[in-house]
C-alpha cells in the first residue's frame, strides 16, 4: 500500500485518526472500534511492512469488528446498569388521578 508515496502505517495511522475524529463527532461508539483496528493494522504493518494489502484490510476489519462488538456489550450493560436520563415514560409527569384514569397504575399499592 503505497498511497501518497508514504508508507502503509502512515496511511493506517492518519485513517485511525480520521475514525477517532468521527467518532468524537457520533460519540456512538460507531467508528471507535475501527479506529482501534486502524490503530492495530498500523503497528502491525510497521514491523511487517511487507504484509499483502488484502491481508492489512482483514485485520482491520477483524479487530475492528471484535473492538467495536465488545464496545457494544460493554455499553448495552452499562445502559442496563444505568439507564438513560432522556428514557422516561411521560405519563410520570401525571397527577396519581390522570395517571389511575389512563390505567397507568393499576394496582398500585401507594395509590
Amino acid at each position: 500500500m503505497d498511497l501518497w508515496g508514504l508508507p502503509a502505517w502512515i496511511v493506517w495511522g492518519l485513517a485511525a485518526i480520521a475514525l477517532l475524529i468521527a467518532e468524537m463527532v457520533t460519540t456512538a461508539y460507531i467508528a471507535l472500534g475501527f479506529s482501534v483496528g486502524a490503530a492495530i493494522v498500523a503497528l502491525v504493518t510497521y514491523f511487517l511492512p511487507e504484509l499483502h494489502a488484502f491481508t492489512q484490510g482483514f485485520i482491520w476489519a477483524g479487530s475492528g469488528l471484535v473492538v467495536w462488538l465488545g464496545l457494544a456489550q460493554w455499553s448495552r450493560s452499562r445502559r442496563s446498569r444505568h439507564p438513560d436520563i432522556n428514557d422516561f415514560n411521560p405519563l410520570d409527569s401525571l397527577p396519581k388521578a390522570d395517571r389511575q384514569r389512563r390505567g397507568q397504575e393499576k394496582g398500585d399499592p401507594e395509590v
